[in-house]
């Protein structure tokens, strides 16, 4: 039996044309089932249209008529104020990364339509009955003390350590190369595949058989595999909220070479055989030479499950969602 019927209105979700995008999200509602939570999805795909936006309107008016719920959990901004052309139920809105800080292009320079997302949700956080955020940089950035800092867990079940030949034999990969993880999709230009394309240019200097392994639009039961595969992943992006792919590749102990940014600096405390390093091609290129000629896994995966498994975090949203539920009923 469910105790909160939720209806979940996001623009990120798992899809056909990219069965990786929004993968996180849809992994954190599942993990609240266990907890009680049942839900419907109103996905927003603004991908293929910004039209969707304004259809999902009365799309959203639809499924409240015709189900029983007791809140609406929005992820992203845009999401957030669909769900919000209507007050009849409590809207929690969870910010993922570049809706609070705004869209940046590869110099870090927030662009115009970056300023039109900042602004959005501020307006939004002050509208809504909970805001959840990734870190505490975008709680600063939204000057919003109630906002509940919740950084997305990692699923340990599937982020699970495996035999670094044994993946590569499964990838059809090298077993001599050296490869440096690049889990996005290259041409965004705010995760700076060309910054990483000069480091790994420079660290072939000194590790001639080194190389990039870009991986994107793939199914998120792949991805442990891609990261067992290789020998480091390198963070370079320009903006970002709470990193997911570099708490996976702490999950399975793939060294992290990355830039400060998010709360990158938080998720590598503790942890041992990874590197926050400055965003120079110099200093990335020798972190990167270092761990390939090392050859060995970092110690991070203890870390992260003491602090982001998926059942710690799905247990800090039940607390939000119960204490919007009471101040709703207390009204």
């Amino acid at each position: 039996m469910s105790l909160y019927r939720v209806l979940v209105v996001t623009n990120l979700w798992p899809y056909e044309g990219d069965p990786s995008y929004g993968s996180f999200v849809k992994a954190q509602m599942e993990s609240l089932r266990p907890l009680g939570v049942d839900y419907d999805l109103l996905f927003v795909n603004g991908r293929l249209s910004k039209r969707n936006y304004f259809r999902s309107v009365p799309e959203l008016g639809r499924r409240l008529r015709s189900g029983h719920y007791d809140l609406i959990h929005a992820h992203m901004g845009l999401a957030g104020w669909v769900s919000r052309f209507q007050f009849r139920l409590p809207l929690v809105v969870s910010f993922l990364g570049n809706d609070v800080p705004g869209k940046v292009d590869r110099q870090g320079r927030t662009t115009l339509y970056g300023r039109c997302l900042e602004l959005a949700s501020f307006v939004l956080a002050r509208l809504a009955s909970a805001v959840i955020v990734k870190s505490q940089e975008m709680k600063r950035r939204l000057r919003l003390n109630s906002a509940y800092v919740i950084p997305n867990g990692v699923d340990l079940t599937r982020f699970q350590l495996m035999d670094r030949l044994e993946a590569r034999r499964r990838l059809g990969l090298s077993a001599e190369k050296k490869f440096v993880l690049f889990p996005y999709n290259p041409a965004e230009p705010r995760k700076r595949y060309d910054l990483v394309e000069a480091v790994v240019k420079s660290a072939r200097g000194a590790v001639p058989e080194v190389e990039i392994l870009p991986v994107f639009r793939l199914p998120q039961d792949q991805l442990p595999v891609y990261m067992n595969a290789a020998d480091v992943m390198v963070m370079a992006s320009m903006l970002e909220g709470s990193p997911n792919a570099v708490k996976e590749a702490l999950a399975v102990n793939l060294p992290v070479v990355t830039v400060n940014i998010g709360d990158t600096a938080e998720l590598l405390e503790g942890t041992e055989g990874n590197y926050l390093v400055p965003r120079d091609v110099e200093h990335m290129a020798a972190k990167v030479v270092e761990v390939c000629r090392c050859g060995k896994r970092s110690s991070s995966r203890e870390s992260i499950a003491r602090r982001l498994s998926m059942e710690q975090v799905a247990a800090q949203v039940i607390q939000v969602y119960e204490s919007v539920l009471r101040r709703s009923t207390a009204m």
